[in-house]
């Protein structure tokens, strides 16, 4: 029972890793077209993770000679999953978003997002009030290495709770 733990966990750190590496690959395309892989841009990679998590289940019964789980046992093994691809994804992102060439990157969506705010400041200032758009333009200027591993760890962790429900329905046994 503890060898297949392993083999699992095991399992799920090559699935996270992959995922990063998806999750490079996708950020490269990104920037080639000249977009910054930061905010929004970045959520199609939960497709990725999605698909790691579906691959899981379906070639569970396969690695285990036949053997299928009750729901609750596929759930708590993709969330599993999720939270050592969430771990290794914002770790890795807390890296790079430390070096020169992240920082750079960094920097550029911190101005790109500025000027966009600026550009609706009277819209935002009129219905919102002042003190809503300086916390706004607060809220930028402090985005870092640490806030974006943060929030792609608490985005993983939250976005995967119903595509983990739903995918163990299905398979359940």
């Amino acid at each position: 029972m503890v060898n297949n733990w392993f083999a699992e966990i095991g399992r799920f750190v090559l699935y996270a890793v992959l995922f990063i590496i998806l999750l490079v690959a996708y950020s490269m395309v990104l920037q080639q077209f000249g977009i910054i892989p930061i905010g929004g841009k970045k959520a199609p990679t939960y497709v990725f993770l999605l698909f790691f998590q579906w691959w899981y289940v379906t070639r569970f019964p396969k690695r285990h000679g036949g053997e299928k789980r009750h729901f609750l046992g596929y759930f708590a093994l993709q969330y599993l999953l999720i939270i050592i691809t969430a771990i290794l994804s914002a770790y890795f992102l807390y890296y790079f978003f430390q070096s020169t060439l992240g920082l750079q990157l960094l920097d550029d969506y911190i101005q790109q997002s500025l000027l966009q705010l600026n550009s609706y400041k009277e819209v935002i200032v009129s219905q919102e009030g002042g003190e809503y758009y300086n916390s706004l333009h607060a809220g930028i200027k402090s985005i870092d290495a640490y806030s974006i591993a943060k929030d792609d760890f608490a985005q993983k962790i939250a976005l995967g709770f119903l595509p983990n429900l739903l995918i163990s329905l299905y398979y359940k046994k």
